[in-house]
């Protein structure tokens, strides 16, 4: 665009083309510029590495939005906000105010750290409002960031100060001063978050339960030895640690998690894995470290819940603490001995499994047989598919993935197993199917742990016996085949009614199968079976509950 059209466009009242002017000033100086509007109110977000002075900048936006004439055009600007932000230190931030309506505009030395807001409306009611707070401050000589009681102290010296001095008079304009700022100061709040807000309007009620939260976090981190101040700034909670601050960093910030995770901090508004920003000064004017925290997740009915699947607690370590069971159990004798049946009813559910899949009948029985006919039968064929189906209805219906995946794979090995599977090979894979099953039929009930079924088929609380006795006849079989791998243990020959000769490791040899293939087949399944559980766990007790994790490990730091 020509630069006649730029200086026409700004004094038609366009941000843009006003920031495009401003930043040919700007510019040599490092600062870029950038501009919006917002009803009649002029908004100018300024950006350097080195921090400019702000009376000069605030006198060169004056000089030159009043040049332009704006305010005397249709679209006219009553005031300009104007916002300084430094990207490596965010301590050098300052918010100022131009009022255009009269001759006293808010005057640029009464800085306040603030950062550009994305979009607010801002009245020059509300800017004027501002500017006296701003006046207050400076009367009473204290910092913009103080508290409300560093403020009460100041104004209590200055005015011990006044009465000594014998200004009377002073000291009761100070009084007075002093009695408004404190009566207005809920509201003074509400306008400057209103400045500092994102992009919505935020009610008073809002800012107070924000300003209440501020007050009470910088509270409870004195009084857990840290000295410091906090704000909101762009939503984000932005925590200042004093130099006098004698925790180290790790510390304190397992401090901040303790504190950020109760229900007095819940005003503040921020998600689980939200990040907080934590600068450790190391003098007043220089940040000695940084830390971006993830916010810890809030506590919920659900962890109360055993039955729940959102349960962080049992997400995390319940399924560890069933294997561990699981390991304890086949470690014990006794306990292995008396248990043996369900060792044995997982192995004849292996076999099953492979029948009913096929379309054969089957009858798994707790003693170690399974009756099994040969023959296809299209009722267990139908029967089986309506059952997938109302799965994949009723998982579809309630959005229960695992269900919908589960009827699908079901179904698909279903057909391929019934019409597709010669007989020899169908023979085969039920003999596979006995230890077959005692791995990967303990590996698909330990997986779905972390899965919840449709509301006919619910399992939420009968998954920890289910599980429990899954993990004892995996980790039997597993360290069994590792064992074989090894050399260290012999291949199950045999069965228990069929004697040496018949079983299903004999079947298998009857196939074809070498010793070493057997071998390699089972001990590659168990270590398959093995990586998928950990990875399943890995992600969903893990992975989704990271936040959860790190604040347990915060904690302990903290303790």
């Amino acid at each position: 665009m020509p630069e006649h059209s730029w200086l026409e466009h700004a004094k038609l009242g366009d941000a843009n083309a006003i920031a495009h002017l401003l930043n040919q000033v700007f510019s040599p100086k490092g600062i870029t510029v950038r501009g919006d509007r917002q009803e009649r109110n002029l908004v100018l977000w300024l950006e350097s590495q080195t921090p400019p002075d702000q009376t000069w900048v605030m006198h060169t936006v004056r000089k030159g939005i009043m040049r332009l004439q704006v305010a005397s055009m249709t679209a006219s600007i009553d005031g300009v906000q104007v916002h300084y932000w430094h990207p490596q230190n965010p301590s050098y931030a300052w918010s100022d105010a131009i009022s255009l309506t009269d001759d006293n505009p808010a005057t640029p030395e009464t800085a306040v750290a603030a950062s550009p807001p994305a979009s607010t409306t801002t009245s020059p009611t509300e800017l004027s409002s501002i500017a006296r707070l701003e006046q207050t401050y400076q009367a009473l000589k204290a910092d913009p960031a103080a508290s409300l009681q560093a403020i009460d102290e100041a104004y209590a010296g200055l005015k011990t100060e006044l009465l000594r001095q014998g200004q009377r008079t002073a000291a009761s304009q100070l009084k007075a001063t002093h009695a408004q700022f404190k009566s207005n100061w809920q509201q003074a709040s509400l306008h400057k978050q209103a400045l500092n807000s994102p992009a919505e309007t935020v009610t008073a009620a809002a800012i107070d339960d924000t300003t209440a939260a501020i007050n009470t976090l910088v509270a409870a981190m004195r009084s857990q030895g840290l000295d410091g101040q906090a704000r909101l700034h762009h939503s984000q909670l932005q925590i200042r640690i004093d130099s006098s601050t004698l925790h180290p960093p790790e510390r304190a910030i397992a401090i901040l998690y303790t504190l950020l995770e109760k229900p007095e901090f819940t005003a503040f508004n921020l998600q689980p894995g939200e990040k907080v920003a934590v600068y450790g000064m190391a003098s007043p004017q220089k940040i000695g470290w940084k830390r971006q925290i993830p916010m810890p997740p809030p506590a919920t009915s659900a962890n109360r819940d055993l039955t729940s699947f959102d349960n962080t607690h049992v997400n995390t370590f319940g399924l560890p603490i069933l294997l561990l069971f699981g390991i304890v159990m086949n470690a014990t004798p006794l306990i292995n001995f008396l248990l043996r049946g369900i060792k044995i009813w997982f192995h004849e559910f292996g076999h099953a499994t492979i029948a009913w899949l096929a379309g054969r009948r089957a009858i798994p029985l707790p003693f170690g047989w399974t009756n099994v006919d040969p023959e296809r039968s299209l009722f267990v064929y139908l029967g089986l598919l309506l059952l997938f189906g109302l799965l994949f209805w009723s998982g579809k219906r309630e959005h229960k993935q695992w269900a919908i995946i589960l009827a699908g794979v079901l179904a698909f090995l279903q057909f391929c197993f019934t019409w597709l599977l010669p007989r020899a090979q169908f023979e085969t894979l039920l003999s596979f199917g006995g230890i077959g099953g005692e791995l990967y039929l303990c590996t698909l009930l330990m997986v779905s742990f972390y899965f919840p079924l449709p509301a006919y088929w619910r399992w939420d609380i009968y998954r920890y016996p289910m599980v429990l006795g899954a993990a004892f006849t995996f980790w039997g079989q597993f360290w069994l085949w590792q064992q074989i791998r090894q050399g260290l243990a012999d291949i199950p020959w045999g069965s228990m009614w069929g004697g040496a000769a018949h079983g299903d490791m004999n079947n298998l040899s009857y196939a074809g199968w070498s010793d070493q293939q057997i071998v390699t087949t089972y001990s590659t399944l168990s270590n398959l079976c093995l990586l998928t559980l950990l990875g399943i766990y890995f992600y969903f007790g893990i992975w989704k509950n990271r936040y959860y994790l790190l604040a347990l490990y915060r904690k302990f730091v903290s303790s």
